[in-house]
């Protein structure tokens, strides 16, 4: 295990103000970019893909590559609980807590986009997904309420399978209205969160799904304005412009394979070869069905457990080994939930369950570049169809 007192960028030396912070990782973010370009190691490497495809490749391997630094005690953590298997109950339980809110704010979102529901702070549909990053902070989602805690325990006693979607959620998911609702051909939302639907089953609150997306529909009419002046732009540049030499080589993609290839091939310092390790493992667990490890941490729970678990006989052995560590992980999770729901609402009462300011919330809003892009395309349809450059619509 690689220890981190030597890092170069150990967090010590982090800046303890909160714009000499941001400073110091734009900076480093920048230095990361040049060291790339600068990289003989990194030409021969790119050599082999579309030249095109690398400039956007570079720049979200840069940006994760800041962000492993940014938050390494948080992933080095995860690679211990890789190797070691700690699970901590408890903060499971905090966590789960936010999935409750999350299902709160999306039939918020349900609401809003059928115009039953104004929000204060939300102007476009995109905004929903902007929320889902900082939702302990969302001013406008009511507090959990005693009798959703108690469902959250219910629904997590209810799983006995491999996959539990509280935990498997991914970044941009629980507020992702198109994913979670694309329909397939038997008229199913395969993609739905389980946790949502036995909420929805529960509460009630099933029948909001068929209400009509009215505020997409004009979102889409701007924005489809928008591109159409940026395609005409775009053909008279390309019309006044020499001929552009087809580029035959693959592309260079900002995820998945080529981003953890080009990562073990760049990387030469053994704390991100160990971070860039776990980001990866991380990214890759869900993958292999089921992977040894995954067995192994279920026999470590199972080992460990302070009651009798009893194993589902309908499934394979290491499936109804997995199955049978995932219920018993989610008991003691239901479990911990009272004790953090108590600290929830102690927190709630003295205004501290926030983690960040008003303030920080509309800098991180400003400087959102998907943000940025969805009210800049929005806005300039409105001026294309004759309309007052706002969100009054």
């Amino acid at each position: 295990m690689v220890g981190f007192d030597d890092f170069e960028y150990n967090k010590e030396l982090f800046p303890k103000d909160e714009d000499e912070n941001r400073l110091y990782f734009k900076q480093l973010n920048a230095k990361f970019v040049e060291e790339i370009n600068n990289s003989e190691k990194a030409k021969e490497f790119f050599k082999n893909y579309r030249e095109d495809s690398v400039g956007s490749f570079v720049k979200y391997y840069v940006n994760h590559k800041t962000m492993l630094v940014q938050y390494y005690d948080y992933y080095n953590r995860l690679y211990e609980e890789f190797e070691h298997y700690d699970h901590k109950y408890q903060k499971k339980a905090e966590y789960v807590l936010l999935a409750i809110l999350q299902k709160k704010l999306f039939n918020m979102q349900i609401l809003w986009r059928a115009n039953q529901l104004k929000i204060d702070g939300i102007e476009m549909c995109f905004d929903f997904q902007f929320w889902e990053k900082y939702i302990k902070s969302c001013p406008f989602v009511p507090p959990i309420e005693e009798h959703e805690k108690d469902l959250m325990k219910q629904y997590l006693k209810s799983i006995d399978e491999q996959e539990n979607d509280i935990f498997d959620s991914h970044f941009f998911w629980w507020q992702d209205y198109h994913e979670l609702t694309r329909k397939y051909d038997d008229d199913s939302m395969d993609n739905m969160l389980d946790w949502y639907e036995y909420y929805d089953s529960m509460l009630g609150t099933g029948a909001l799904l068929s209400l009509p997306d009215e505020r997409d529909k004009l979102e889409e009419f701007y924005m489809d304005l928008a591109r159409q002046e940026r395609r005409k732009e775009f053909e008279k540049t390309a019309a006044a412009s020499k001929p552009v030499k087809i580029d035959n080589r693959k592309s260079l993609f900002s995820f998945g394979s080529d981003f953890y290839e080009f990562a073990k091939y760049y990387e030469t310092d053994k704390h991100f070869q160990q971070l860039f390790k776990a980001s990866e493992y991380n990214y890759n667990k869900d993958d292999r069905d089921p992977p040894p490890e995954a067995i192994e941490h279920a026999i470590e729970i199972l080992e460990t457990a302070d009651r009798k678990v009893y194993l589902p006989s309908h499934l394979n052995w290491d499936e109804a080994i997995i199955a049978g560590a995932n219920k018993y992980v989610n008991t003691k999770i239901a479990e911990s939930l009272d004790a953090a729901y108590d600290e929830y609402k102690m927190l709630i009462e003295l205004g501290m369950f926030a983690d960040k300011t008003e303030e920080e919330i509309k800098k991180l809003y400003e400087e959102d570049d998907i943000v940025k892009m969805y009210r800049n395309s929005i806005l300039t349809g409105r001026r294309l169809n004759g309309e007052p450059e706002d969100f009054n619509f």
